[in-house]
This record gives C-alpha cells, sequence and structure tokens, in this order.
C-alpha cells in the first residue's frame, strides 16, 4: 500500500491522534489538524489562560509541565483530551475545550480508557510515597459527570500507570506501581464491579502499557531498579516470556492492529545508565527491531523532563507503512513530530 505520509520532520507540533491521511495534533493549548499534503489547520483550543501562557515557551512548557498529553474521540463526535491539571472536553459543534474534571492529586492520568460503549476510565496518578487510597474514576455521559468507580484502599498500590480496553476479550485491563507488592497487571469484566488480579509483585510487573494479540499480551517493564525487558503472557496459560532487553524504562508504547512500537526513557538511574531514548518496531508482537535513537538534551532531567520518544494513538483503517513520534527533551527531535517510513 502506498504510504500516505512522506518522511519528515514537522517542528513545534505533537501528534495526538493518526487517522487516515491526517493526523490530529497540538501546538500550545491549541488543536491542529495536519495532513499529507503538508497543511496545517487550527480545530481548536483549551481554555486555560494560565498555562495557555506556559505552553507557548519551549523551556517553560517543559519545566511547568503544561502541555496537552493525550486526545480522544467518541462516538458522538465529543473529544476528550488530557492537559496539566484537569480532563478537558468539547462537543462536536464547539471549537472549545472546557475543564470536565479537576485533577486534585498528581498533575494528570497517564492515559484514558474508552471502551465499547464509550465509558471513560482514568486512575489517579501521584505522587503517594504515604500509599493513600487511590481511586479510579469513570463517566458514562460522555464526560459531562463522574464518579469513582473503583478504590485502592490505603497500603494497596502508590498509582495507577494506565487503564486499557482489549478488543479481544471485551475486557478492560489495568497496570499500577510502584514497589514491591505495588506493581499489579488485573483486568474486569463487569466495570470495575470486580478486579481480578492476574500478576501481582515487585518491578517484574511493573508497566505502563499493555499491547494485546489475539493469543498473547505483551507489556515492557518499567523500572529505574532492574535492567528493563519486553515480554509476553499467554492468555491461557499465563506463562511469561521475555522478547528482549532494552536500554531504559519503558514508559511509552503503542499499536496499531498488529503492528506495535515501544521507546525507552532517559532518567536517573544506578542501572539503566544509556543516554538515548531507543526506538522498537514490531509487526507482529514477538519480534522487536531498533529502528531509531536519539540522545537526550543538555537540559536537566528532573527539571525539564527525561528524555524519550512519545507517540499518539492510531485509529487507522488501512494498513500503515510509516510511524509517527514525538521528541521529549531530546537532541534532533525535541518537540518535533517525526513522520517516519518502516518499510
Amino acid at each position: 500500500m502506498r504510504n500516505s505520509f512522506n518522511s519528515k520532520i514537522v517542528p513545534n507540533y505533537r501528534p495526538l491522534i493518526v487517522k487516515d491521511g491526517y493526523i490530529i495534533g497540538s501546538k500550545g493549548y491549541s488543536i491542529y489538524v495536519y495532513d499529507s499534503r503538508n497543511r496545517m489547520i487550527k480545530e481548536s483550543k483549551v481554555i486555560d489562560s494560565k498555562h495557555l501562557f506556559l505552553s507557548s515557551i519551549y523551556l517553560l512548557r517543559r519545566f511547568f509541565r503544561s502541555e496537552i498529553t493525550n486526545l480522544y474521540e467518541l462516538g458522538d463526535g465529543t473529544q476528550i483530551l488530557i492537559a496539566k491539571k484537569g480532563i478537558f472536553r468539547k462537543k462536536s459543534t464547539s471549537n472549545r475545550f472546557i475543564k470536565c474534571f479537576n485533577i486534585e492529586r498528581g498533575s494528570r492520568p497517564m492515559n484514558l480508557c474508552i471502551d465499547e460503549k464509550d465509558i471513560i476510565y482514568f486512575g489517579e496518578y501521584f505522587s503517594n510515597f504515604q500509599k493513600h487510597p487511590v481511586n479510579i474514576y469513570s463517566s458514562t455521559d460522555a464526560g459531562i459527570t463522574w464518579r469513582v468507580a473503583y478504590s485502592f484502599k490505603k497500603g494497596e498500590i502508590n498509582h495507577v500507570h494506565g487503564i486499557f480496553y482489549d478488543k479481544y476479550a471485551n475486557r478492560k485491563w489495568l497496570v499500577t506501581g510502584d514497589r514491591e507488592n505495588e506493581c499489579i497487571i488485573a483486568y474486569t469484566d463487569n466495570d470495575f464491579g470486580d478486579l481480578n488480579i492476574v500478576f501481582r509483585g515487585g518491578q517484574e510487573y511493573r508497566t505502563c502499557s499493555l499491547l494485546f494479540y489475539e493469543e498473547f499480551i505483551v507489556f515492557v517493564t518499567d523500572s529505574q531498579y532492574m535492567k528493563n525487558e519486553i515480554r509476553k503472557f499467554d492468555r491461557k496459560t499465563l506463562e511469561i516470556t521475555t522478547l528482549g532487553s532494552i536500554q531504559g524504562s519503558g514508559i511509552y508504547a503503542g499499536q496499531c492492529n498488529s503492528f506495535s512500537f515501544l521507546s525507552t526513557t532517559v532518567e536517573p538511574s544506578k542501572v539503566n545508565k544509556d543516554n538515548y531514548s531507543h526506538l522498537y518496531i514490531s509487526k507482529n508482537g514477538l519480534d522487536w527491531k531498533e529502528v531509531a535513537k536519539y540522545r537526550k538534551d543538555i537540559w536537566n532531567k528532573s527539571l525539564f523532563q527525561f528524555g524519550s520518544i512519545q507517540f499518539p494513538r492510531y485509529e487507522n483503517q488501512k494498513q500503515i507503512d510509516y510511524i509517527v513520534y514525538y521528541g521529549r527533551a531530546l537532541n534532533q527531535i525535541g518537540g518535533k513530530t517525526v513522520i517516519q517510513s518502516i518499510k
């Protein structure tokens, strides 16, 4: 199939959703559509005057984390996004994102999960060394109202790394962290009426992403305390197999049909000392190869963000022969979108 995008770098633009023939992304606190003819069209903006200003200046955006990190579309055309200290909602007839949920603990959740019924879920992500209770929130009315769908009790976990919809089993999976016995991989078949824990323990189960295949599920370990690996577990037997080792924490990953991708993050660690973010791809979830790497830039890791390759979500109907990614705190591609052929 012909590639609808030529390989290129798009400056000052962060991809959020990839569709057939165009990308929806952000410049500061505004949403733009970028198409394969190199046209950039502004569609909407986030109503938040403080972070709108901070997001317009590159180093301030990084220092204050004033950025849009995720965007989702519902069946009725409503769009929901994650930005600093809030979940924001835009009706299909509007061009303004209005805050619909104020994040009181932490900066933002790692992701939203939208299931087959357009129910939205997210788990709290905040520094929680005291191990306070942690909530999972849900909305059944396109983000207008929210309720607590499930709560981890005091002492159970540190925070939620992500919630993911599994189309093969029609269930939601959840992953948590960070320390011993706080790392959980679990699922629910009844909208968090019950939580079925599949794995629980230490760093060997610490992950931020799950990649779904018909017969197995892939996860990438995310730990500063051990050498990290790409792993899978069999859906029937739950047997875990190591598919390869990586140079740093595997925080970011994604999937488009059978094609999957992940990156390593450059963060302070006595174990993972590599100063590059590495990009890996797989066409079947089993065989992984590195296709790019970028060095961390000169700015302090803790103050100005860890170096990482980050990914949009894919909603393509057609098979793709390119990958789209974003550089955060990296030389060459920092603050830029990369479109790269994968032939």
